[in-house]
C-alpha cells in the first residue's frame, strides 16, 4: 500500500513516532514539518505531488502535529483531494484541538483521528498503541519519547534532542532527519556518525548559550509572577536550556525567541499555561508545559519583543481570572 508519514520535525517525539510508523509501513515517504499555515500549505503541496505520481489507494499518517484553526482550510482541501483519490488519513496527536478542527473528522470514515485529550501520552506512545502494540522495540521507543517530551529524569537517553536541533541548522536537514528516523526504526539510537556530529554541535551550543545568558531580560508580572525573555540562536535546545534559565532567574515562565520571530514558551510554575499564552500570539499552539508561537515584533528590537510578550502574558492572566 502507498503511504506517507507526516511528522513534527523539531523533537524526539516527532522522529520516534515516525520511526514506529515506519516499522509498520517501511515503504513510506517521510515528510517533516513544523506548525503554522505556511508549513501546512507546504505539506499539502508535497502530498498532492506524491499522490498524483503513484497508482492505487494509500494512507497518510499525520503524527505529533496539532491542527490550528488557521490551517483548517488548507487541510480540508487536502482531505477532499485524498478521499477523491481513494486515500485515507490517520492522524495521531496529543496536542489540544479546537472544536472546528475536531469537526473535520466527523465528515468521512476515511478520516480517522486518534487524540489523547488527557495530556498524559506523547504521540509515540499513541502510535505504538494504535499500530504496533506488543512490539518490544516500538514500546521502548515510545518510552524514550515520553521521557524526552515530558522532560523526565526516569531514564538515561542519548542526546538526541540536541542532535535534532543541530541537524535543523544544516542545509541537508531533511535527508539527515530521514536517515535518523530510519536508523531509529531499526533500533539504532546512537552511532559514530551521530557522535561526530554531536561533537561539532557542543562547541556551537556552548558559545550560543554564553551569548544568550548575557542578554536575558526579566520582567515582573501581575500576581507576583516573573517572566524571563531570552534571545536564542538555532543551536540551542530550548527545553534543556530552560532548566538553566530557571535556575539562574527563578522565573515562573520563560520565552525564548529567535531571529525568525519564533518564540518557545516554557514554565517553571504549574499555574502557568504555556499554550494559553501562545494563543495570544500568532500561530500559537502546544501544551500547558511547553508551547510555541510567532511574534509581530522585530526580533532585533528586544524592547519591542519584551512589550509584546508581556502583553500576551497579561492578557492570559486577565482571562484566567
Amino acid at each position: 500500500m502507498n503511504s506517507i508519514i507526516v511528522t513534527h520535525e523539531s523533537d524526539v517525539d516527532g522522529i520516534f513516532s515516525a520511526s514506529i510508523a515506519l516499522m509498520r509501513y517501511p515503504q513510506s515517504k517521510l515528510v517533516f514539518s513544523s506548525y503554522g499555515r505556511e508549513n501546512f500549505l507546504r505539506i499539502s503541496d508535497l502530498i498532492y505531488r506524491e499522490v498524483v505520481s503513484t497508482h492505487g489507494n494509500g494512507l497518510v499518517i499525520f503524527t505529533d502535529l496539532g491542527l490550528n484553526d488557521d490551517s483548517i482550510s488548507s487541510i480540508s482541501d487536502t482531505f477532499s483531494f485524498l478521499i477523491s483519490n481513494s486515500w485515507s488519513v490517520l492522524w495521531i496527536d496529543h496536542h489540544p484541538w479546537s472544536e472546528s478542527a475536531l469537526n473535520l473528522f466527523d465528515k468521512n470514515k476515511a478520516l480517522q483521528l486518534v487524540l489523547d485529550k488527557g495530556g498524559n501520552k506523547c504521540a509515540s506512545e499513541l502510535i505504538y498503541e494504535h499500530l504496533l502494540y506488543g512490539n518490544s522495540r516500538a514500546s521502548q521507543l515510545a518510552s524514550i519519547a515520553h521521557t524526552s517530551d515530558y522532560l523526565l529524569k526516569d531514564q538515561e537517553i542519548p542526546p538526541l534532542p540536541e542532535l535534532i536541533v543541530y541537524y535543523r541548522t544544516l542545509p541537508n536537514f531533511y535527508p539527515k532527519l530521514t536517515l535518523l528516523s530510519k536508523r531509529v526504526s531499526d533500533g539504532v539510537l546512537w552511532d559514530t556518525d551521530m557522535q561526530a556530529d554531536y561533537n561539532v554541535y557542543v562547541t556551537l551550543r556552548n558559545d550560543a548559550k554564553s551569548n544568550s545568558l548575557k542578554m536575558v531580560r526579566i520582567q515582573e508580572l501581575s500576581g507576583g509572577l516573573k517572566m524571563a525573555v531570552v534571545p536564542v540562536s538555532p543551536f540551542i535546545q530550548t527545553s534543556l536550556f530552560s532548566e538553566e534559565i530557571f535556575q539562574k532567574t527563578i522565573a515562573d515562565v520563560a520565552f525564548f525567541f529567535n531571529k525568525e520571530a519564533k518564540v518557545s514558551i516554557r514554565r517553571n510554575n504549574p499555574l502557568i499555561e504555556c499554550n494559553k499564552i501562545a494563543n495570544e500570539l500568532i500561530e500559537g499552539g502546544g501544551h500547558e508545559y511547553a508551547a510555541g508561537a510567532k511574534m509581530k515584533s522585530d526580533p532585533g528590537q528586544i524592547d519591542e519583543v519584551l512589550k509584546e510578550l508581556v502583553m500576551a502574558t497579561e492578557l492570559w492572566l486577565k482571562k484566567r481570572k
